[in-house]
């Protein structure tokens, strides 16, 4: 019989990622895609037409969960899942194998199929290929499944193998049962044959002689490690025809999903989104977060500034943060609309990338942004004082303090230097503006030199555009992490052609060449920065965050920092765009604007000594959304009558700039 499904490719990028359109008899889905897991007839904690308003247009449901409740009748009665629950987008139903097979206890397996007892009345049931098909048709589902034996994927090769042919005659006698009652819906076969790559190679060439409408990979997910499971399938996948979809069943997290599509998978589920929303873990595009964490208590910013969802459209990180640590069954709910909108946001994402030609870059951002944390960042066990030698999830290395834990430069040091501060503030610009009087950098922060070395750098590698001097004035209270950095010439490969002056600030605080000087005065920044002298074209703000050094973001001291700036064309640029932080920098007089995003953070913080310097000052809109704020106040303040009146009363707001930020 014809197909009642087709498959149309769009794109294929090198790696084999595709982008495509699956056509079924309920509409045209995207490919890549997601399926909402509505096990039940429902997605946990969502309704259908928020599981649509997320972008889903298909989900999945499960055979051995609706055979027992309601039961085949009631879909006889009612005509079929879709008008039952109410969804008019696709639907994938299961097999039902897996939920049975996961239970060895409750089953008898013979080649005949699985014979259990329901959970709820204790009444027989024998899931065959023919009852498992029969119920799929009930059911009405629009992709049905051929039932197969899915052990872990670390079982013993004979029961593997022993498996994997039981699912191949199966397959067939379900394509069969199919075929004897034409009812328009799909029948995918499923491909097993555990981590070996001979056997999936068998499997996939044994059910791709059959007229199935596609296939999935099956037996993944199921414990085994994730470079096997990426492995496996990137096996597994282009042994598939290329004119019908590719299902990976049961898999997985957002890098999961990734790393999936690049092999050439088509379409996904997975309970995570819903699961993780249970646990209070909400996925975004800087990483997974637990929302319960006391971090996020004062926070004004949504889950994700990215996303769309009616959650980061209304509800702050603090205030989900309030319901997960009392416990409040809202949380689940709107933390599961969160993630499944996450999920679909994903995959467009994903294809649109596939369908530009740009796919390996896409894949390279996500591959940064997502990786769990378990995979970042990873100590090399290089030790001393209160400072360790890190590496991050991209490779580069990086300093973490013990203590408190925060890494110095967490999307990577020299990337993040060069676009946060030399870049986002115009060094060679001001270095090439003629002038009898050099360029003077303040570094608040010197960490492992870093941000020092960035400007060294750019401004050597100007040669002769370069028509003013570069002083830098380093502030730094502990010198351990340029020690560190200097000691890992791998690690941190900026710093070699700098070494000698680096060698210098760290023996006699001091280093000058040509047109070029350096010094650092170690001590308490807080306290150190009145001694400072002269005045200063750009401020490079690095210390630590608020949390972990709460003194260095109070208004008092950013006003002793602004006065020791130029009274016209001054600069500061610095990594956090946290409410109380913009405030502070406004109550300490500065102009304030959003800054780029470094990777890490979707914006960053820039301020100025005069409005015009800013390309996105502050305005309007971010006073309604501190209005709202459940954190109003700046750091290390209580907010009063009188610095409420004093930042509405900031220049800023009366110059005609910025209204719409």
């Amino acid at each position: 019989m014809p197909s009642p499904l087709r498959y149309e490719v769009l794109a294929t990028a090198p790696s084999g990622a595709r982008a495509g359109l699956l056509h079924t008899r309920r509409g045209v889905t995207p490919t890549p895609t997601f399926m909402p897991v509505a096990t039940h007839a429902h997605v946990r904690g969502l309704s259908m037409d928020e599981v649509a308003a997320s972008g889903a247009s298909i989900c999945l449901a499960n055979t051995y969960h609706l055979l027992l409740r309601p039961g085949v009748e009631v879909f006889e009665q009612v005509g079929g899942i879709h008008r039952f629950m109410r969804w008019d987008g696709g639907v994938l139903t299961d097999s039902g194998g897996f939920q049975i097979f996961s239970l060895p206890g409750f089953r008898q397996l013979s080649e005949a199929g699985a014979r259990f007892k329901s959970p709820f009345d204790n009444h027989p049931h024998l899931l065959s290929p023919e009852t498992s098909i029969a119920t799929q048709q009930a059911i009405d589902s629009d992709i049905m499944m051929v039932l197969d034996v899915c052990p872990p994927s670390t079982s013993p090769r004979p029961e593997i193998l022993e498996a994997m042919e039981r699912t191949h005659r199966w397959a067939l006698r379900s394509l069969a049962a199919r075929d004897a009652k034409d009812t328009g819906q799909a029948l995918f076969a499923i491909v097993q044959g555990g981590v070996e790559p001979k056997l999936r190679t068998e499997s996939a060439g044994t059910l791709t002689q059959h007229p199935f409408d596609g296939f999935a990979i099956g037996g993944l997910a199921v414990g085994e490690a994730r470079e096997l499971l990426y492995s496996v399938t990137a096996h597994t996948a282009p042994l598939l025809p290329k004119d019908k979809p590719r299902y990976l069943m049961g898999v997985g997290t957002p890098i999961d999903l990734v790393e999936c599509v690049n092999a050439g998978v088509d379409m996904f589920d997975c309970i995570i989104p819903s699961k993780m929303a249970q646990q209070g873990y909400a996925y975004t595009f800087e990483g997974q977060l637990r929302v319960a964490r006391t971090e996020y208590r004062l926070s004004d910013a949504p889950l994700d500034v990215t996303c769309g969802c009616p959650v980061c459209r209304q509800y702050t990180r603090g205030y989900l943060r309030h319901l997960a640590h009392g416990g409040h069954q809202l949380t689940m709910r709107l933390l599961g609309i969160h993630n499944l909108w996450h999920y679909e946001a994903l995959m467009r994402r994903m294809r649109e990338a596939i369908l530009a030609g740009r796919w390996e870059e896409e894949l390279k951002s996500l591959r940064e942004r997502l990786t769990p944390q378990s995979a970042r960042p990873r100590a090399l066990g290089v030790k001393q004082g209160d400072f360790e030698l890190v590496t991050l999830k991209t490779g580069a290395r990086a300093v973490r303090h013990l203590g408190h834990g925060e890494v110095m430069h967490p999307v990577g040091p020299w990337e993040e230097a060069n676009r946060l501060y030399v870049d986002q503030l115009g060094l060679e610009r001001k270095l090439a503006e003629r002038g009898d009087e050099p360029v003077r950098i303040l570094d608040v922060g010197l960490g492992a030199g870093t941000n020092a070395v960035a400007a060294l750098t750019r401004a050597q590698a100007m040669g002769e555009k370069r028509l003013r001097d570069l002083e830098i004035v380093s502030l730094e209270v502990d010198d351990t992490p340029l020690q560190l950095a200097l000691g890992d010439c791998l690690g941190f490969p900026f710093l070699a052609p700098w070494r000698t002056a680096a060698e210098a600030l760290l023996h006699a605080g001091h280093w000058e060449a040509p047109s070029l000087s350096w010094r650092l005065l170690k001590g308490d920044a807080a306290a150190m920065i009145d001694e400072v002298d002269g005045y200063f074209d750009l401020v490079f703000f690095d210390p630590f965050s608020p949390e972990a050094n709460p003194t260095m973001w109070t208004p008092k001291v950013l006003r002793t920092i602004r006065s020791r700036m130029r009274l016209q064309g001054a600069l500061l640029a610095t990594y956090s765009a946290a409410t109380p932080t913009r405030v502070a920098f406004l109550l300490a007089g500065y102009f304030v604007g959003k800054g780029v995003s470094t990777g890490t953070r979707q914006e960053t913080t820039v301020a100025a000594s005069d409005l015009e310097l800013l390309a996105e000052p502050l305005g309007e809109r971010f006073l309604q959304r501190w209005s709202r704020s459940s954190a109003k106040a700046p750091h290390g303040l209580a907010l009063t009558d009188e610095l409420e009146a004093e930042l509405r009363a900031h220049a800023q707001w009366n110059q005609g700039r910025g209204a719409g930020t």
